[in-house]
């Protein structure tokens, strides 16, 4: 059988089928998206259910994406992601004792939220607005994009849902799922046809 050649738009999710939240609205509004995403993922395994959500700014433009993983990353505090231990730390421990000592006691507060139960944790980090939790959104392919360049920039630039636009309008998601349906079309029957048994 001929083999007609995909590009990224044949195979892509379009981005209508995603839900969009607004980038100033609470982190308990997207946890409730996300809620219902996953009751429908538990209630309907075969159906199409996103585990991502989009993220906009006030003129409706898409700013950033919002998962299962972001969420759960959104509740570490702040401070906690920027640790960073100064050369003085590293390098000159005996003879900057004081400033060691600070540096200390300033990673200990960071990281007090470590020892507070998750219950604290969550009403704690639950007050965040989306835009702060979000991931950066990076749109590297276009409509017309052969479903090759979608996998490589996938394990390449380790982007598992890379943006599709059309005019400068992000217009889908390629997914591994978007992807897998095609592997199995073409492989086709040569994968699937009864094994003979030599033995």
């Amino acid at each position: 059988m001929e083999y007609t050649e995909k590009k990224v738009k044949d195979i892509m999710s379009h981005i209508e089928e995603y839900e969009l939240i607004d980038g100033e609205a609470p982190l308990c509004n997207a946890l409730e998206i996300l809620r219902k995403n996953h009751e429908k993922i538990l209630s309907t395994p075969l159906g199409k259910v996103h585990k991502t959500m989009f993220v906009s700014d006030s003129s409706g433009k898409i700013i950033g994406k919002l998962s299962f993983y972001d969420m759960i990353r959104g509740l570490v505090p702040e401070p906690a992601k920027k640790v960073e231990l100064s050369k003085a730390f590293s390098k000159r421990v005996s003879s900057r004792a004081l400033e060691v000592a600070d540096e200390v006691g300033d990673m200990q507060r960071r990281f007090k939220w470590l020892h507070s139960s998750f219950a604290d944790l969550v009403t704690q980090e639950a007050q965040k607005k989306t835009k702060d939790v979000m991931a950066p959104i990076h749109p590297l392919l276009l409509e017309d994009d052969p479903i090759n360049k979608a996998i490589y920039i996938m394990f390449k630039e380790n982007i598992r849902q890379p943006l599709v636009t059309s005019d400068d309008k992000i217009v889908g998601v390629v997914t591994l799922m978007d992807i897998f349906p095609e592997l199995i079309r073409i492989a086709g029957d040569e994968c699937f046809l009864p094994q003979s048994n030599n033995s």
